[in-house]
Parts: C-alpha cells; structure tokens; sequence
C-alpha cells in the first residue's frame, strides 16, 4: 500500500486568512502590574513596620526605661559595624556557599594601618580613607586569588575551616603592624576626625549625637546603598546573583563564576575596611585584625536574620544588635547578656525560615561536600609484615611519649600537662559529632562547661563522689547536646555551626556567669567553692597531679574505645549513612531524626566526662576556661588532625594544645614577639597549608 502526497491548495490571488480579534491588554495588563507591584511595597512596607513594632516591644520588655535616647544613639552608631560585617557575610555565602569567619579580618589590617597612620603620624582622617577603601579591596582580592581558588574543588566545610585560617593569620599579621609604625593599639585613646567636635546637646550639657556618629551612620548607609545598586543593575552583580546558586550550573551558562567570586571578596573586604575605619573614633583602634569571634557573632545573628540574602534587612538587624548590645550595657554593666540573647534570636530566625535554605543545596545538587572522607590503609595491606610493624612501632612509641613525659618535665609543669589528655577527649567527641554525623559544631567547649558547671558545683557545694560526679558530668552533657540537636532536624550544615557558636557564647556569658539566676545557683559558691580530689580505693590520691594526669589518660582510652565501638556497630553505619545521602537513607528505614539525636547524646556525654575531669584538675569550675576560643580551637586542631579519625583527631588537639601551653617556655628562644603569635601561626597559615595539602587532615597522609 503506498500513500501519495499532494500538494495542498493554492489560496486565491488577494487571500488572508481569517484573523481572531484580540483585545488590547497592554494597558490592562500594566495597571494590573502596578496595582500588584503597589500591593507588594505596601505588603512589605508593612512587614518592616510590623517588625520594628515587635523589635520595640521586646526591647521595652527586656530594658525597661533603662535605655537612653544616648545610649540609643550609641547602639545605632554601633550596630553600623555589625550590619556591615552582615553584608559582607552574605556577600561570601552567595557566592561560595560558605561561613566566611574573614569577614571582618579581610579589611582590618589595611583599616588598622591606615588609623594608625591618622593617629600615629598626623595623615588627615579622609587622607587615610583611600587607603583602607583599596587596601581592603586589594586584600580580598589577595584572599581569594592565593588562598580561596586552591581549594575551590574542597568540600565546603575544609573551606569555612580556611576562612578561620585565614582570619587568624590576618590576627597574626595585625599584630605586628603597630610594633612595625612605633605604635601599640591598646594604648591609643581616641582617633582624630575633622568632624569630631560637631555635636547636639540635651539640656543637662550631655552630647546626644556627634560627628562621629553621624559619619559612621552615613558612611554605612551609603555603602549599602551602593552595594545594592551594583548587584541590580551591573552585569557583573547579576552575574554574582546568578551564580549563587549553584556554581556548576552558573558556568556552563556562561558566567565567569571565578571572576565573580574575586569580586565578592574584594566588595567584602573594602565594606569591611570602611566600617572598621569610621567605628574607629567611636570604639578606637582594634588590638585584634580578627575583631575577635563576638563581632563575628553579632554580623552572623544579623546575616541569618536576613536569610543570608537580604542586604537591607542585614544592616537593618545589625543595627538592631547594637541596641541591644548598649541595652544590656545600661542595665547590666556589660555585653554578657545580648551575646547571650543572640542564640535565642538565631534560633527563632532559623526555625522561622522555611526557604533558608538555597534550591540548589535542598534539591541536593550543591558544589560542595560536607566532610572529607580519609582513606584507611587498605585491607590487602593490613596483614604486610612491614605495615604491621610500622603500626606496632607507632603505638608503642605513643604509649611511650604518654608514660615518660610527666617523669621528664618539672612538677610546676604537670597540671598544664593534665590538661592535653581533657583536650583529647573533646576531640574524640568532635569525631563522633562532626566526622561521623556531619553536624558541625564550633561551640564543643559549651557542652564542656555544661558538664563541669552541674557536676563541679554539686561536688562543691555537696561533697559528691568522684565517680557520681562523672556519671552527673556525663548525663548533662547528653541532656545539653540533645536540646542543642533537636532544632538540628530542621538546622543543616553550617547553619548548625553558627547555632552552636552562639550556644557557646551564652554558656560563658550567662550560664556560668554568676550574675544571673543559672550561674548563681549552680555555680560553686562560699568557701566551699573549691573541688578536692578524692582518694580512690584508699590508695590512689587523685590530688597528685602525675596520678590525675594517669587518671584522665585512662579516662581518654575509654572515650576512644567508645567512639571506635561506636562507630563499628550498626549505629555508626547508621550515622555515616545519614551523613552521605540523607535522601536515600529513609528508603533504608533509617530514621534522620533518631540517628543525628544518638550522635548528639554520645557526643555530648563524652564532651560532658571531659567538664568533670576540667573542673577537678582546676580544683573549681572557672568560666574562663570554656571560652569560645576554645571551641574554635580544638575544632580547627580536630580537622588537622583528621577529623574522621579518632586517633589522629586526638594528636592534632594534644598537639596544638600543648603548643599553646608550653610555647610561651620557649621566649628565650624565639623571642617575645614570635612567641605571641605561635597559636596564631599554627591555627593559621601552617593550619591553610595543612589542609591544601592533605584535606582529610594528617590522618590522610
């Protein structure tokens, strides 16, 4: 059967074919649109309204007439700096998808050296602003060409972890800025400006608003400003909107993702740079380039608030912490409590969020990785004679360091030794949390303190025993790490990071602060506030610090047999699997909440055994010793070590610990200048060349 084709009929000369009527809807169309635009101004003109309503009323409830219109002034001149550090955060975030912890510390060593110029040697204030403009600018362009390329094909977690890198090495440098110019920050009083002798006065003589205020205020806001304008209506800002998403998907359309992101850090840094140069006359000069971990606090509390995407509203919350940051000044004598309130505002921002999260990271087609997997030596290998023997002769010469080593050192130097195996047993706890269940933690030492703080003050103040105190010590740990994981169900990846930094800085700040309720009632108080080391088994006295040190070693070993137990049985499987693909791990009958919530308790319980051991080898529990440096610390040491292996994770925290203990013995050697700066140093550039290197940490070489 064959089908022929005909060709189809020719119209007649002078033929049209038969068009529909369409009614015009231009004009209609473009009414509708400026009706619908007006109502979605009007809607979000009200949301503001609604939320400066709400911000009010919270801070009538929290500083009842307490805070002054000076104070007011002063906390809006403040939440400038914060608003801005914001900014810059989401400026990173959108476009590397990570945590930069160098927001700040990119453009305070050319602000701090252009200040010093003003102050130092007489250069006009807006002489110097140039150079902290472009110096800042030039300086995020240098972080990001040297530093953030070589690990742009890095899981996204080893790249915040070199952002902290780069912040402390930014610390190291502004160190020696002021010895290089015959300076010392510390001892510089105030910052001349040309308008610093403007002001308005209340009727008691009291200046309510100054020059130097008014400049911080205009000088943000017009960057501000400015930055939005660049990121609508220049090809490269909305290249570096496109690109936020996803990375991978943003090039292969063509947009330079590489360039873009190099313009991302030089806007972070040269908005950095400014607001650190006009804060100056108010708050001085920075003894530290990093600004130090609560700047970064209240500048990531304004970026969440904002979503990590909003510019105005950043600066808009920013400006809100000040406020509160003065509130609590005027009623408390210090910033503790509005460090504290932070976590409860970031909290409430997170869980409120339901599209924080970005499409691509949700739809789990992000760039990036969570955690760096290390490979174990193959089993093939395990059972060669040479690879036996190297295992052999490793372990033997660890145990061999452990045991000779307080023999070795002086008395005096003990109790700083007991310290090392404590460190140890954060670190094991950071194994389990972060390198097994990929929930990363950057306020460990808070779970610390958790333990130490209810079982140190119970031993004080009731004579507990040693071992009920570590069974205490360890079941407020779990306690803790579980209210901190519940909100992990909805709270991911670095999200959690900042959750827990503020966690941290309200432990120290209120909890064992005895100020407040918490810290006065379970605190170790009177003269009893002193712990004693028991006499175990009538022979072995815990108060000689080389048998406490002996103690928390054992103590050591069992938290590294629990985690390797752990993670060897179905539940590690189990939280391993969570961590890989948490889409595929349900159709397993995995259940997400309860494998994240174990990780959480074990965690925590280790984390807590280690806050009893701190406090009795302290003889009390000092608030000092749980600080947030701390945290960063053990956790940066943790992932040079490897932050997937026990053991290696124990000798990257013993390591660099004991580097920050013992290093200061060797001035003699080093001299007082490079001996400051050793932790800097090793938490810095050597931490950066680590990680490029090897980023599964030492494990993985």
């Amino acid at each position: 059967m064959t089908t022929t084709l005909e060709p189809a009929p020719q119209e007649a000369p002078g033929w049209e074919p038969r068009r529909r009527r369409v009614p015009e809807i231009g004009p209609a169309w473009r009414a509708a649109r400026g009706r619908f635009a007006g109502e979605g101004l009007a809607a979000q003109a009200g949301r503001y309204v609604a939320l400066f309503l709400v911000f009010t009323v919270f801070i009538e409830v929290l500083f009842h007439s307490v805070l002054s219109v000076a104070y007011l002034v002063d906390g809006i001149a403040l939440g400038s700096l914060y608003g801005i550090v914001g900014v810059a955060l989401i400026l990173i975030y959108r476009t590397n998808r990570i945590i930069n912890f160098a927001a700040a510390a990119v453009g305070a060593v050319p602000a701090i050296a252009a200040l010093l110029l003003d102050v130092a040697h007489g250069v006009s204030f807006l002489a110097v602003m140039p150079i902290a403009l472009f110096g800042g600018a030039l300086f995020g362009a240098i972080t990001d060409l040297l530093v953030i390329r070589r690990f742009s094909k890095s899981p996204r977690l080893i790249l915040s972890v070199v952002t902290v890198g780069v912040a402390q090495g930014f610390g190291a440098l502004g160190f020696f800025i002021p010895v290089w110019m015959g300076v010392r920050a510390g001892e510089i009083p105030t910052v001349p400006t040309p308008w610093e002798h403007w002001k308005i006065l209340n009727g008691r003589g009291q200046p309510l608003l100054t020059g130097n205020q008014v400049a911080a205020l205009v000088v943000v806001v017009v960057m501000a400003v400015l930055l939005a304008l660049f990121l609508r209506y220049t090809r490269i800002g909305i290249a570096l909107r496109a690109s936020a998403e996803n990375a991978d998907r943003a090039s292969l359309l063509g947009i330079p993702v590489k360039r873009v992101q190099t313009v991302a850090w030089i806007l972070a840094g040269a908005l950095a740079a400014m607001a650190i140069l006009v804060q100056a006359p108010l708050i001085g000069v920075p003894q530290d380039a990093s600004l130090g971990f609560k700047t970064l606090l209240y500048g990531l509390t304004a970026a969440v608030v904002a979503r990590m995407e909003r510019i105005g509203l950043a600066l808009a919350a920013g400006l809100g912490i000040g406020v509160i940051i003065f509130g609590a000044v005027a009623k408390y004598g210090s910033d503790d409590y509005a460090s504290a309130l932070m976590l409860i505002v970031i909290l409430v921002s997170l869980l409120v969020q339901r599209g924080a999260l970005s499409r691509a990271y949700d739809a789990g087609t992000s760039t990036w990785e969570s955690v760096k997997m290390f490979r174990p030596i193959p089993v093939e290998l395990r059972a060669q004679r040479e690879v036996v023997v190297a295992r052999i002769a490793l372990f033997a010469a660890s145990v061999a360091v452990v045991v000779i080593v307080p023999f070795v050192i002086g008395k005096p130097n003990i109790p700083d030794l007991v310290v090392l195996p404590i460190f140890g047993i954060v670190a094991v706890s950071l194994v389990i949390l972060t390198g097994w269940a990929g929930q990363i933690s950057l306020g460990q030492f808070g779970i610390v303190a958790a333990g130490a703080l209810v079982a140190g003050g119970l031993a004080a103040n009731h004579n507990i025993e040693f071992f009920e105190a570590v069974a205490i010590g360890v079941a407020a740990g779990v306690v803790v790490s579980v209210i901190i994981g519940l909100p992990a169900v909805r709270i991911q990846g670095l999200y959690l990071a900042v959750t827990t930094l503020a966690f941290a800085y309200a432990m120290v700040s209120y909890v064992l602060n005895t100020h407040y309720p918490i810290g006065r009632h379970l605190m170790p108080s009177g003269f009893t506030a002193h712990l004693d080391r028991p006499v175990l088994y009538g022979r072995i006295d815990l108060e000689n610090d080389r048998t406490f040190y002996f103690t928390c070693v054992a103590f050591l070993v069992v938290a590294m047999l629990v985690a390797l137990s752990f993670r060897k049985n179905r539940s590690g499987r189990v939280l391993i699997a969570a961590r890989d693909n948490q889409r595929a791990a349900p159709s397993y009958a995995i259940n997400l909440v309860r494998a994240r919530l174990a990780a959480f308790a074990v965690s925590g319980g280790i984390a807590g055994m280690a806050g009893v051991l701190f406090a009795y080898a302290q003889h009390n529990v000092i608030p000092g010793s749980y600080r947030v440096e701390n945290s960063i610390a053990i956790f940066l040491a943790t992932v040079i070590g490897g932050l997937t292996s026990v053991p290696w994770a124990v000798v990257g925290a013993v390591s660099v610990e004991a580097l920050t203990l013992f290093g200061p013995r060797l001035q003699h050697v080093l001299g007082e200048t490079l001996t400051s700066v050793l932790p800097l140093l090793a938490l810095g550039p050597l931490l950066i060349l680590n990680l490029y290197f090897y980023p599964g940490g030492t494990a993985e070489a």
